[in-house]
């Protein structure tokens, strides 16, 4: 309501009035001038005057009065001026006897002030309630008052120019009026002005603690006339909690600092009157007022902020501990008014006001507060608060309203009592402990997921304090007790460790590491809480580390040292008595504590008795945990808790009783057991060590005397023992003792000691020999010892030596001329008593065969230990004797000695045989793989030892030998233009088209589509069978052996053909195609022609192990064993029968024998007629069998292969004997000594043989068989061999003889037995039998074939031997020739032989001569098609099926297809004695001859190829001790190739073979090691998809290390090339085994480091200047992109559990490899575009700039993170790469103000900037480079989340296999932690203004989480703030 317009007359009356009251005011009433006055009167004028106040008084109310009338603001003004200054001060009057005493004027003041007030608090009352005049007039005073206010006190201040004020009014008495009245006003009255706004207006500091003092007193006066209500009591505290703000947390920045003093003693007046007022009233009334609960609450809490204050003060020492005093004292009142307070009778809001007030206290007061002296000189005593706080939680019972109770606040306040010293402070926290935490032993209440961690964090404090302070004995068992409690208790409800019922800033308040550690906890999938454990451990660990960033972290303070302490202590408690965490491991809790310790090692006596506790509590549970048991008694030995002293003397206190007698044998034993690694770890207690051992030396507890001998051994295997000679003693006094384990142990000791050189062998020796009454020389005197102590005595008698240097110039004479020192006397005995041992061991009935392995391993191992030298072998000495047959006899010793160790290494091979057959021991793989250990050692020292004796020499080519199924084919390249020659398949096409009847062209047909086409794809195999289809039924071979077995052929060429278009197709549907094919063939069989049986068996011969055929060929093997009765001849169901013989044989299936007896039975049966299909099928057989037939094999597979081989040729040879007439039974003999295997050398051969009559047909069919089989028989014996050729030989021409001679000279010249002068005078001799006979003899074409034949086998010119048989072959077949037609059809192959091989005749594969030419083709091709067209029936018939086979032979020409082809197949056909074989008599000849057999098993799978594997893993690593022959890789290829290989561990060893040949400064004279090179390069070119099936991802590994060494020895252009395949293998292999990639950059670091040497460095590898930046670039920036999107991969939380921190890791060191050379960082592919696919190496890689490093922040905090999930982890995992990659405080402060400005822009709710930020500050915060440690240890941050547990350098990585909502949380911590650290450390950087102007900005648009953390940093950057 607007105030009424005075009147002029009103105003100027009201005037008039004031200056009268100011004139009488200024006159001085009755003023006594004390001056004039005696002094001896002036007491009685003052007892006689009366009191002058009343009537100044009056004055002062006149004035109010008068001025309330007028509201005149200059009346106003000059009251206020007359008030403080007296007289108008434009008044110059001197006169001192008319100025009016102060106190009259403050009198005056006072009254006019009181009236005032009283005028506007009737409004109060209700007076005048109705009148709006009044109430306007109040309000105008009210206004007006605060202006007054500040008006009196400048009136009474000095002014600026210095000069004082004047003083002749009342001064401060009127501005105390002033402000005490207004105090009157403002307490209770929300229409007040505030009592902050007048504190804040008062510039005085005396002004402020007037109006504090006002205020209180105000307040006081109103609590108690107010009724105490809640809405009088919210009134009476927002009035005063304004005022405390403004007094005490205002912003400590806006101060001034010369105010800093005069603003803590204000804030000290405002506390005191605070608590006054409040205890005041806790003892006026039985319940508590709400004023003084809010209060309670309000001060608990404000007092947190309160010590936020520390950060701005964190630069002043004073200031900060101003901070903390006044902060003492506003605890030690709190206190005591919470005691107070929780005495009265409280409702439950009330109770919950208080709990609060508990909580603050012990979560962010008692830790700053208690630790203070750490960085500050004060020190407080807490033990009086903590306890008062202990009795207000003790007497509230309002358990389950404390928000503290969690596991955040007991490991702050676990943290407190581990810092503490006072033992009465440590009661005092545990008090607050129990008191806070029982409430979880009660069953009823709620159990939050952190009960377990409270329990373990309280048992932990138990066991510490404990131990540690006997005068806590009693509250450490009460705090055991309830964690032990809560520990084992399993939760009724399980809720997350935040509860969702807090309120967001109670969540803000409880994110804590322990709280993430919970949440984790309880979830199903413990692998993430297992998880953020190592993290931690790896992070507290990471000080001494240089890891990814080169990032280390600085030492925890002592606090954190404390909390990490706890952790690990109630992580090893939980997982021993938690029901719930027992999945989680005894061992990961001691690994984090071995981490914890290995950096603060005093730690260690603290973590013994938590240690030792759970051994008792391990050993009390039912069933008892041994395994806890052994793994703490290991702990307690091992270094992390021996290297500190009294740690180590706690661990001896507590173990020494332990080895006393009385004690278990089996606790003694293991005490005792673990004394070695104590010793090692702390030399100090030796002699307490070698005390006890002494005692139970001598004990008479058989376990106990052993465990001390095994101690004595172990120490002395680790050189501990000192002052030996009185050991010895004892040692010697348990030589004999009655267990043999404690003489093994023993004897170990003296082997140890004379390892360590304390003793001497030979005085060893000798006191043995004297002790056990033995002699070396006598093996005969320790083949009966127990098997322990032999073990141990071979170990010992491998460590003597030489002959000690002798200072005697004679001796040195002497020795130089014989080659050195010699081994000592008792060594020479010793490496002979090895020896003798490992011959005679075997033979011994009493060792069992795995005593006997075990015996021989050990000898093996003894033996491998010495040189050469000392083993007795001499290289000139055997290298003399290897080449004679006769050894001399001065020589006869040494090569003796070389014999017996050969001989020892051929019987372990056989050992390691029986070892793979032998399952019956469970530890029989142990054993078997350390005997093959010590026997590699033993080979390599052999094979070494003689590669050096005989250089190059110790290899010789191998011998030729048979090829298996492709025997006869070419080896050599045929030219194109020859085959270009040879029929086209189109051509044999049309001439089956033109007439498909003929049997011969329906063969021809067969053949040419078994041709594979350069040009064309391979065919179908559903169109390839349909082409066969329409001409199977008209196939019928006639009866003559040639056309019949060439025709037969043509279906077995066919179906390779079938086969082959299977094997092309996709893996997935082979098995179908197969059956598929059966199923057709089947159908040719029953409806066509019962050649479809020759077909399936053909087939079924021909498909390769695949196991998805097995059923396939298993249905085609029933099909003919079960249908005899469906075939029509004998021939065919002969030649079936056999040819699936031969699929079984590659089985060893026992039904072949069964076969074969029906196969010569038949044969029998039909003596005097032809049988040649059974007779072609028995050679199918031999040939197939034959494969794994080899000269000098000892296989039962083997055995049983040349048996029946043996058994079929002797068959085939009695079949001869049946079709020629003799007059002896030469040739039955023959056959006997065949089926025998007997030599032939004294048996007689029949003189002359003529063929039976009516026989001839078959004897031609017995010959063709019986050359087929050639190449079997010189497998079995080349004598028997000679002795068949010899008997053919002896049969005429005409007989069919020809035919075999071919294959005769063959197989005797690669078998040596015939040499090409013999193959010469053969040719002569045919060449004068061909001249010999008549044109027109049909006896003719016998010789005229063989001559054929025999020509094609001839080094030398043959032209005019090869004229004749073509001259005579063109005479025959000429129209006008009477030779039959017979004799022409001979004719027409002999043209066909001098081309190639004849399928079925002379080999079973067509192929082309290598000698031939191509118009030698072009004329037979022509002759044929001459005849075909123009000659007789027979002859067309013999011509189509000549040219069909001529077709057929273009699969001899080796181009790209057919060659990779062939390539691929003859992996499985190497013959590796045909490669390469040892020097003869050598282990290196033993040694190939056992690669090759066992090679030949691991190609044919059988029963016994796991042996074979085993073998061959063996000497593969014999081998890599020497350098082989390059020819020697396509072994290793083969192997690696093989189908057979069932596991790794062949492949492993292949691999390793291979890459040690391809390793840099290998020596090879004589021949080089090129085919390494070239398998390993072909290896790299695989697709990455076959290497892997192929050798597996662990293989890669390997390949990737052999790398450098590969590249080092290739040309540029192929080392780029290889260096890019293997790149492309890694980036593929890498998601299956992410070493791959981290060995690929490894390789190529080490070539980069490798040029980088001087030129002089011998280690330096030499490698072409092109390549190498070849390589530098394509690693600098060709891969990048690449690397970066396969890195990216893993940071998707389903991708691999393996990161590749390990691989960014190994690809930084190459580009700072790189950097150093001439490429710069500005050519690298770390200058692409930052983006989603490459920003996680990217941030990785910004620590080769600060550039790179701020281009790559710029952007993740550009990202809008709103969408993709993923694009979010990517974002903080990359955050967390770049974070540490700051390298100074101004890199540091540019990237923080860079990041804040980017957040003004971009904002903040959508942005990791604030995360970004706080990662940032997190690494900068830990690392070695925060050099302002005082800030590192300030108050503030003993409150944090424990972030900095999580801060290692590869953190990025390390939490890849966290889910998002887990690495939002870690982030979460360092965003809670953030505020804190950036101010201290913009404090520091001096930086406080721009930072916080910037985030005073940022605050108005922030949301959430992020607003709070802004307004935070904004208030610890002001120093506070309401």
């Amino acid at each position: 309501m607007a105030p009424q317009q005075k009147s002029k007359t009103s105003s100027h009356r009201s005037e008039k009035e004031i200056d009268a009251l100011l004139k009488r005011l200024h006159s001085g009433c009755r003023f006594i001038l004390f001056e004039d006055v005696k002094k001896n009167d002036i007491s009685n004028i003052l007892r006689n005057a009366a009191q002058p106040d009343e009537v100044h008084s009056e004055l002062g109310r006149a004035l109010a009065h008068s001025y309330i009338e007028s509201l005149d603001d200059a009346l106003g003004e000059r009251i206020i001026l007359s008030l403080c200054c007296g007289e108008d001060i434009e008044s110059n009057s001197s006169n001192s006897h008319h100025q009016t005493s102060k106190t009259n004027y403050a009198s005056a003041a006072n009254a006019f002030f009181s009236y005032l007030a009283e005028y506007v608090l009737a409004n109060n009352n209700g007076e005048d309630s109705n009148d709006s005049t009044a109430q306007e007039k109040r309000y105008q005073i009210r206004s007006k008052w605060l202006q007054w206010c500040v008006r009196c006190e400048e009136l009474i201040s000095p002014a600026d120019d210095g000069s004082s004020a004047n003083s002749n009014g009342g001064g401060r008495s009127v501005l105390i009026s002033c402000l005490k009245n207004y105090s009157s006003i403002c307490v209770g009255n929300s229409s007040s002005g505030g009592c902050d706004m007048v504190y804040r207006s008062l510039k005085s500091s005396t002004s402020r603690k007037y109006w504090i003092r006002s205020i209180a007193s105000a307040l006081e006066l109103a609590i108690t006339t107010s009724g105490g209500g809640l809405e009088e009591s919210n009134v009476l505290f927002q009035d005063f909690h304004s005022l405390f703000e403004a007094c005490t947390l205002q912003a400590r920045g806006k101060i001034q600092f010369h105010d800093l003093l005069a603003h803590n003693e204000e804030s000290r007046l405002i506390l005191n009157e605070s608590l006054r007022i409040c205890t005041m009233n806790l003892h006026n009334d039985r319940s508590v007022c709400q004023f003084t609960i809010k209060m309670i609450e309000y001060l608990a809490v404000s007092l947190a902020s309160y010590l936020d204050q520390l950060v701005y003060a964190s630069t002043n020492p004073h200031e900060s501990v101003a901070v903390l005093e006044l902060s003492y004292e506003w605890l030690r009142g709190l206190s005591d008014l919470i005691r107070s307070a929780s005495a009265k009778e409280l409702d439950e809001d009330n109770t919950k006001s208080l709990t609060k007030a508990i909580d603050a206290i012990i979560v962010a007061i008692l830790p700053q507060l208690s630790s203070s002296t750490s960085s500050f000189m004060v020190a407080f005593e807490m033990t009086s608060i903590c306890a008062t706080i202990a009795s207000a939680i003790n007497t509230l019972g309002q358990y389950s309203t404390f928000t503290t109770a969690k596991s955040a606040a007991a490991m702050r306040l676990g943290t407190l009592a581990l810092s503490l010293e006072s033992d009465r402070e440590i009661k005092g926290v545990c008090d607050l402990l129990l008191g806070v935490f029982s409430c979880f032993t009660d069953d009823a209440a709620l159990v939050d997921n952190d009960v377990t961690f409270v329990g373990g964090i309280l048992y932990a404090l138990g066991c510490l304090r404990l131990s540690s302070r006997p005068n806590c004995a009693k509250k450490a068992l009460m705090m055991k007790k309830v964690g032990e409690k809560l520990i084992k208790r399993i939760p009724t409800i399980i809720a997350s460790s935040i509860s969702s019922s807090s309120s967001g800033e109670e969540k803000s308040e409880r994110l804590h590491l322990i709280d993430l550690l919970a949440s984790l906890k309880s979830e199903p999938p413990s692998t993430n809480y297992q998880h953020l454990i190592e993290v931690i451990s790896e992070a507290i660990s990471d000080s001494d580390q240089t890891n990814l960033h080169s990032w280390r972290r600085r030492p925890l303070a002592l606090e954190d040292q404390c909390s990490g302490l706890l952790v690990g202590l109630a992580f090893l408690h939980m997982s021993v008595m938690s029901p719930i965490l027992t999945e989680h491991g005894y061992q990961r809790t001691l690994a984090f504590l071995t981490s914890f310790l290995e950096c603060y090692p005093r730690a260690a006596s603290r973590v013994l008795p938590s240690v030792l506790d759970t051994v008792r509590m391990s050993s009390q549970q039912s069933p008892p945990l041994p395994q806890i048991l052994s793994t703490s008694f290991a702990f307690i030995a091992s270094k992390p808790i021996l290297s500190d002293p009294h740690s180590a003397h706690l661990a001896w206190t507590y173990l020494s009783p332990l080895t006393n007698d009385g004690v278990p044998s089996a606790t003694r034993a293991s005490i005792i057991r673990i004394l070695p690694q104590m010793c090692l770890n702390n030399k100090k207690l030796f002699r307490r060590i070698r005390d006890v051992i002494g005692k139970s030396m001598v004990s008479t507890d058989p376990m106990v005397r052993i465990a001390a001998t095994a101690t004595l051994s172990d120490m002395a295997k680790l050189d501990l023992l000192r002052d030996v000679e009185g050991i010895v003693s004892w040692i010697q006094g348990r030589l004999n003792d009655e267990e043999s384990t404690v003489t093994r142990f023993a004897l170990s000791a003296l082997r140890y000691l004379v390892q360590n050189e304390e003793l001497d062998f030979d005085l060893v020796v000798r006191v043995l020999e004297k002790r056990l009454g033995t002699d070396l020389g006598v093996v005969d005197d320790f083949l009966g010892w127990d098997i322990l102590a032999l073990e141990s005595l071979v170990e010992l008698l491998s460590e003597g030596g030489l002959e000690e240097d002798d200072d005697d110039e004679s001796h040195d004479e002497e020795d130089e001329e014989e080659g050195g020192p010699a081994p000592t006397a008792k060594t020479v005995k010793a490496v002979t008593l090895l020896i003798e041992l490992a011959l005679n061991i075997s033979s011994e009935e009493r060792y069992d065969f795995s005593t006997q392995s075990r015996i021989l391993s050990k000898i093996y191992q003894s033996l491998a230990n010495y040189s050469a030298l000392i083993l007795g072998l001499d290289p000139e000495s055997i290298r003399t004797c290897a080449d004679l047959t006769s050894i001399p006899e001065d020589l006869r010793g040494d090569w003796e000695r070389y014999v017996e160790l050969k001989t020892i290494v051929q019987s372990g091979m056989s050992l390691v045989t029986r070892m793979e057959d032998d399952t019956k021991n469970d530890d029989s793989g142990s054993t078997t793989a350390e005997f093959s250990i010590n026997l590699v050692a033993m080979m390599q020292l052999l094979l070494s030892f003689e590669e050096v004796t005989f250089g190059s020499f110790v290899f010789r080519k191998g011998s030729s030998s048979s090829k298996g199924k492709n025997e006869g084919a070419q080896q050599h390249r045929v030219s194109k233009a020859v085959i270009s020659a040879l029929p086209e398949i189109s051509a044999i096409r049309s001439m089956y088209e033109s007439d498909e009847s003929v049997s011969a062209r329906v063969a021809a047909y067969f053949y040419a589509l078994g041709v594979e086409d350069d040009n064309d794809p391979i065919p179908q195999t559903s169109a390839l069978l349909a082409e066969m289809t329409e001409c199977i039924s008209y196939f019928a071979p006639p009866a003559d052996p040639p056309s019949y077995a060439m025709q037969v052929f043509s279906i077995t060429n066919a179906m390779s053909a079938v086969f082959r278009s299977i094997q092309n197709a996709d893996e997935n549907c082979r098995e179908e195609l197969f059956e598929t094919a059966v199923d057709q063939l089947e159908e040719w069989a029953t409806e066509f022609s019962e050649y479809g049986y020759i077909a399936l068996s053909a087939l079924a011969l021909a498909t390769d192990d695949s196991p998805q055929l097995y059923s396939g060929i298993s249905r085609v093997q029933n099909i003919i064993l079960d249908g005899s009765g469906m075939f029509e001849t004998e021939d065919v169901k002969l030649l079936c029968t056999c040819m699936v013989a031969a699929r079984l044989s590659q089985t060893t299936d026992a039904r072949v024998v069964d076969l074969l007896d029906s196969v010569e039975k038949s044969i029998e049966r039909h003596n005097g007629q032809s049988c040649f299909g059974g007779y072609l099928g028995l050679a199918i057989f031999v040939q197939s069998v034959a494969r794994k037939i080899r000269s000098h094999g000892s296989d039962p597979s083997e055995d049983w292969c040349r048996e029946q081989a043996r058994r079929c040729i002797c068959i085939l040879v009695k079949s001869l004997n049946n079709c020629t007439l003799t007059d002896d039974e030469s040739i039955l003999e023959l056959a006997s000594c065949i089926e025998t295997g007997k030599s032939s050398d004294t048996l007689p051969l029949p003189s002359e043989l003529t063929a039976k009559d009516g026989a001839a047909q078959k004897l031609i069919g017995v010959i063709i068989a019986l050359s087929h089989c050639f190449p079997a028989l010189a497998g079995v014996s080349a004598d028997l061999l000679k002795s068949v050729v010899a008997v053919i030989d002896k049969l005429p021409w005409g007989s069919g003889k020809g035919f075999a001679t071919h294959a005769a000279y063959k197989t005797l010249i690669d078998a040596g037995m015939y040499s090409m002068d013999d193959l010469s005078g053969a040719i002569a001799n045919t060449v004068a039998r061909v001249q010999g006979f008549d044109s027109d003899c049909i006896d003719l074409l016998d010789p005229l074939f063989s001559l054929a034949s025999l020509c094609r086998l001839s080094s030398g010119k043959v032209k005019e031997e090869l004229d004749l048989v073509n001259e005579t072959a063109t005479r025959i077949l000429n129209t006008s020739s009477r030779m039959s037609s017979k004799g022409k059809t001979m004719a027409v192959f002999t043209c066909c032989a001098s081309i190639g091989e004849l399928p079925g005749v002379t080999s079973f594969v067509p192929n082309v001569y290598s000698s031939v030419k191509k118009d030698q083709v072009s004329n037979v091709v022509a002759m044929m098609e001459e005849t075909l067209l123009n000659g007789e029936v027979e002859c067309t018939h013999a011509s189509a099926l000549a040219l069909g086979v001529l077709c057929a032979m273009r699969n001899s020409s080796q181009t790209t297809q057919q060659h990779k082809r062939e390539k691929k197949s003859d992996r499985k056909n190497v013959d590796v004695n045909s490669i390469i074989q040892g020097k003869g008599g050598t282990v290196m000849e033993f040694v190939l001859h056992q690669v090759a057999k066992a090679h030949s098993d691991i190609l044919v799978q059988h029963s016994g190829t796991k042996r074979a594997t085993k073998q061959l893993c063996i000497i593969f690593e014999a081998l890599e001790a020497v350098a082989l022959p390059g020819s020697f890789s396509r072994v290793v290829e083969t192997t690696l190739h093989s189908s057979a290989v069932g596991g790794t561990e062949l492949t492993n060893s292949s691999l390793k073979i291979l890459f040690s040949q391809i390793e840099s400064g290998r020596r090879r004279i004589g021949f080089d090691g090129r085919g390494f090179l070239d398998m390993s390069t072909r290896l790299t070119k695989l697709p990455a998809e076959d290497l892997s099936k192929l050798i597996g991802a662990a293989g890669a590994q390997q390949m990737m290390t052999a790398m450098p060494n590969l590249l080092f020895q290739l040309p540029t252009s192929a080392g780029e090339e290889v260096a890019k395949c293997l790149w492309g293998i890694s980036r593929d292999l890498s998601p299956k085994n992410q070493m791959v990639m981290t060995e690929f950059f490894v390789g190529m670091n080490t070539i980069f480091a490798s040029a980088g040497k001087e030129s002089n460095d011998k280690s330096k590898l030499s490698t072409s200047p092109a390549l190498l930046r070849a390589l530098q670039n394509f690693v600098a920036s060709g891969l990048f992109d690449e690397f970066c999107k396969v890195a990216a991969q893993s940071s998707k939380i389903d991708a691999s559990s393996s990161s590749y921190a390990t691989s960014i890791a190994a690809y930084l060191e190459c580009l700072d490899m790189i950097s150093a050379s001439t490429i710069t960082t500005d050519t690298m592919g770390i200058q692409s575009d930052v983006a989603y696919n490459n920003v996680l190496v990217m941030a990785s890689c910004a620590s080769f700039s600060s550039k790179q490093t701020r281009r790559v922040e710029t952007w993740i905090a550009r990202q809008n993170v709103r969408g993709d999930p993923s694009n979010l982890r990517m974002l903080l995992l990359s955050s967390l790469a770049v974070a540490p990659q700051a390298r100074n405080d101004i890199e540091m402060k540019e990237s923080i103000a860079n990041l804040f400005d980017i957040m003004l822009v971009a904002g903040t709710n959508n942005t990791l900037c604030i995360e970004l930020i706080a990662a940032k500050i997190a690494y900068w915060w830990d690392s070695r480079y925060m050099n302002e440690m005082s800030a590192a240890t300030h108050p503030i941050q003993r409150v944090t989340t424990m972030s900095s547990f999580l801060i290692s350098s590869n953190l990025c990585f390390e939490v890849q296999s966290l889910p998002n909502k887990e690495i939002s949380a870690i982030f979460d911590l360092f965003v809670t932690d953030l505020p804190a650290k950036l101010a201290l450390l913009c404090q520091t950087w001096k930086i406080s203004d721009d930072i916080s102007n910037r985030a005073t900005r940022l605050c108005k648009d922030a949301t959430d989480k992020k607003k709070a953390c802004l307004q935070k940093i904004i208030q610890l950057l002001d120093g506070g703030g309401e």
